[in-house]
């Protein structure tokens, strides 16, 4: 696929080290498999933050500090994040977590060079993920940042791993399983 991956939004600050269960989203939903957008997004950064379900709206940007995302790859507050379409920008993510946040289709841009002061929670922001640019709207700051490989942006831009899979069967439907037959 061509083209930009720019996203408009409120930005989010959180800070360093928020880890995936009981950061991005309570430890319990992890370990019960809930994969419900509609009972995760109420939880999202609820434990960081108790106001972000209530204050977060769709297309918002979360800007973190270094290690976003850390702890085992559950990957359930990617679910909520990508059924809010929302997209983050941080200073680093461990290699796993980038691989969930892709895999469910929301846009990462790791490489921040710290959280800027000038960045604030409500600031709007025009971020291009495959430009890596990151626009602050507010105070006219620019940032640069490593931009997201064309490979994963066309996965993102897919919907996650599922859209790139339902887009690569448009193309070889001979690779489709046979339909099963209903039992009798």
């Amino acid at each position: 696929m061509t083209g930009t991956m720019r996203r408009v939004g409120r930005c989010h600050v959180f800070g360093d080290d928020i880890p995936l269960d009981d950061g991005l989203i309570p430890f319990e939903m992890a370990i019960r498999r809930i994969d419900d957008p509609q009972l995760l997004r109420p939880e999202l950064l609820r434990m960081v933050d108790p106001a972000f379900p209530d204050r977060v709206e769709p297309g918002d940007i979360i800007v973190a500090g270094a290690n976003f995302g850390c702890g085992k790859p559950h990957f359930q507050g990617f679910i909520a994040m990508a059924a809010l379409g929302l997209s983050v920008l941080c200073v680093s993510m461990p290699y796993k977590t980038l691989r969930g946040a892709i895999s469910k289709g929301v846009p990462v841009l790791a490489g921040l060079p710290g959280i800027d002061p000038a960045l604030r929670t409500g600031h709007r922001l025009d971020v291009d993920f495959t430009r890596g640019t990151v626009v602050n709207l507010d105070t006219g700051q620019r940032i640069e940042v490593p931009p997201l490989s064309p490979l994963l942006a066309d996965v993102v831009r897919r919907g996650g791993t599922r859209g790139t899979l339902a887009a690569w069967l448009e193309t070889h439907p001979d690779m489709r399983l046979p339909a099963q037959a209903p039992r009798a």
